[in-house]
């Protein structure tokens, strides 16, 4: 639990928000929605919780609240912020901004780092899942594992422990994004058992369904399109991923002139910043620990946030 203060903003952080345990994927990673629906009721009672225009103004104005405040934000765009997070919210009269890539939403398409939260819910021993890794590195990349620079690997974890944190950053960075991107669809298949398409259109929200949100006053924002790492491609890709998921939500007609970002993997560098300031995004999110105070609130491109799991 984090120690909160007045005089400072403290941006949460969701991703998973469903009934876990009684699920298909009783190990999945994520907040249950009963838990969920304590959070909130506390963060009510305790907390000032902001509108994303309300959050902007006091950007604006550089005068954060006496009051303790809180502001929400829902990344991925999962179908759980649909059915379960929304209609609760909704009840609560609460605000909250959501942050949905537009690959998932436009193409039924399933983000790799999802794949691999599915792989690992689903199969526990994860010297099964390096083996496998292991295996298509020698068949696609025709490189034994010796030779992928595996000790170079940052382990250092808030939450997972080292194996699973290697998988994830083999599968998310470490290898050559063409043969990663084969090698995370081969062991989803084989662990997971479901096509792409079949399994986007369960785990991600759809265009009724933002519609919706924001017709209830909810905000949409930018998670890039593909959910790229920004900092690992160039500039003309990074505007690319910015402005196509700004025309995206101006074609579905959840955008207006209030729009943040929400960095995919928190990843961006001074290229992003540039951007950011070209398309007049008013504020954009980091996955850094923190809050927003005096010190930072100038630097409303590279804001601080918490995890729902430090809130317990």
């Amino acid at each position: 639990m984090i120690k909160t203060t007045n005089n400072n903003i403290h941006i949460v952080m969701y991703h998973y928000v469903r009934n876990i345990k009684k699920s298909k994927y009783p190990n999945l990673k994520g907040l249950e929605f009963s838990n969920f629906k304590k959070q909130i009721v506390y963060l009510k009672k305790n907390f000032n919780i902001l509108s994303n225009n309300q959050f902007i103004e006091i950007l604006n104005s550089r005068k954060i609240p006496k009051k303790k405040s809180i502001l929400l934000t829902f990344d991925d765009g999962y179908r759980d912020h649909f059915e379960y997070v929304f209609p609760f919210l909704k009840k609560q009269d609460v605000s909250a901004i959501f942050y949905p890539p537009i690959m998932c939403i436009r193409n039924k398409a399933v983000l790799d780092v999802n794949k691999i939260h599915f792989i690992l819910a689903k199969e526990e021993n994860r010297d099964k899942i390096l083996n496998l890794i292991f295996l298509y590195v020698k068949k696609i990349l025709n490189k034994n594992p010796q030779q992928i620079g595996i000790e170079k690997i940052n382990l250092l974890s808030r939450y997972d422990d080292k194996k699973t944190i290697l998988i994830k950053r083999l599968l998310q960075n470490h290898l050559p994004l063409p043969y990663r991107k084969k090698i995370v669809d081969k062991i989803f298949k084989h662990i997971v058992n479901y096509s792409e398409e079949d399994f986007s259109k369960i785990l991600y929200m759809n265009n009724n369904n933002i519609q919706e949100l924001y017709k209830n006053n909810f905000s949409i924002g930018s998670h890039g399109y593909n959910h790229y790492w920004w900092e690992k491609i160039n500039k003309n890709e990074q505007e690319m991923e910015i402005k196509n998921s700004i025309n995206y939500f101006k074609k579905i007609k959840v955008f207006d002139k209030n729009f943040s970002v929400c960095y995919p993997y928190g990843s961006y560098n001074l290229q992003t910043l540039n951007l950011l300031k070209k398309y007049k995004i008013k504020f954009a999110l980091t996955t850094r620990v923190g809050s927003v105070n005096k010190k930072n609130i100038k630097k409303f491109y590279e804001l601080p946030r918490f995890d729902t799991n430090d809130f317990k």
